[in-house]
């Protein structure tokens, strides 16, 4: 990847994205899954999960946990970040205390930030309009986009120190903060504004 031309501070060195992460592809066999939850099942990750840059109960599906304890490799931690290597490959999120255990889908991958880079200050750079259309020079050409592991792990970087890398990310994190209140916002008036119209726009209540 070619970083950015302006100067850089001299102690932001070049590195690459596998020096600071393990980079762990989803599982590419099949295990069965299912849509309903029980209580002793393991739930998977999948792109669909993958909403706003957040994790979410959507796309999941279940493993019971007899079949889960086979695949400790695929086990989710806080400080994890999970990236959609099928299809919409610009989305990834990190993962949070609510999906600790969880398990990769086979759809995702895996990045695990050692302790010189900061898994939010990452999740951010990820971001990178330079960073997503690099990603989107190298994947495969198919019908369906494919982001392969060699790709991400050849990704470079610019690494500053660990507290300006934790400024950084707090200052994007609470933008985003803003952004999904907004998004909420957004949502709310969307309903209301549905269920009112067709009672407004058939007469049923009248404005005074």
């Amino acid at each position: 990847m070619s970083l950015p031309s302006r100067r850089m501070p001299s102690d932001w060195p070049e590195v690459r994205l596998d020096a600071l992460c393990d980079v762990q592809a989803g599982p590419s066999g099949r295990a069965p899954q299912q849509a309903r939850w029980a209580e002793t099942d393991v739930s998977v990750i999948n792109p669909a999960s993958i909403q706003h840059g957040q994790l979410t109960e959507q796309g999941q599906t279940y493993l019971d946990r007899e079949t889960a304890e086979d695949m400790y490799r695929y086990v989710l931690r806080p400080g994890d970040i999970v990236c959609t290597r099928i299809g919409d490959t610009r989305r990834h999120a990190l993962v949070s205390e609510e999906h600790d255990g969880s398990l990769l889908g086979g759809a995702c991958i895996r990045l695990r930030p050692d302790g010189r880079i900061l898994a939010t200050y990452l999740n951010h750079y990820l971001r990178l309009p330079s960073v997503q259309d690099w990603l989107s020079s190298r994947i495969t050409s198919t019908v369906v986009p494919i982001l392969t592991s060699a790709i991400l792990r050849d990704l470079r970087l610019r690494l500053p120190p660990h507290d300006r890398q934790q400024a950084i990310a707090e200052a994007l994190d609470a933008l985003d903060q803003q952004v999904a209140a907004h998004r909420e916002v957004v949502r709310t008036a969307t309903r209301l504004r549905d269920s009112l119209a067709p009672a407004l726009l058939t007469g049923a209540i009248e404005l005074p």
